[in-house]
């Protein structure tokens, strides 16, 4: 089954991760482990199959290096899935 697209309300907003560990995998459901997002990482989600999202990582302003996640070792940009429902709303706007 071919990931759909998101509705335009999803690509408007970033979202929060809300779980400590959550696995950001090479593919929806059971793809190999890329690395672990925990809370507060933002994240910006472009696909979905069923209940996974393909996200990318935003970027850290507060970290050291200003492109690595300090927790998760995951550079910021990096691409993966992760179920949605560790995923809420964080930002988001409305272009008219």
């Amino acid at each position: 089954m071919p990931a759909a697209q998101l509705g335009p309300h999803v690509n408007s907003c970033d979202y929060q991760v809300t779980g400590d560990g959550v696995r950001l995998r090479t593919g929806p459901g059971n793809g190999t482990v890329r690395g672990l997002l925990h809370r507060s990482h933002t994240v910006y989600a472009h696909k979905a199959q069923r209940a996974w999202w393909r996200v990318r990582l935003a970027y850290d302003s507060g970290s050291a290096s200003g492109t690595r996640k300090a927790a998760s070792g995951l550079r910021a940009g990096a691409t993966g899935w992760m179920t949605e429902r560790y995923a809420r709303a964080h930002a988001c706007m409305q272009i008219d």
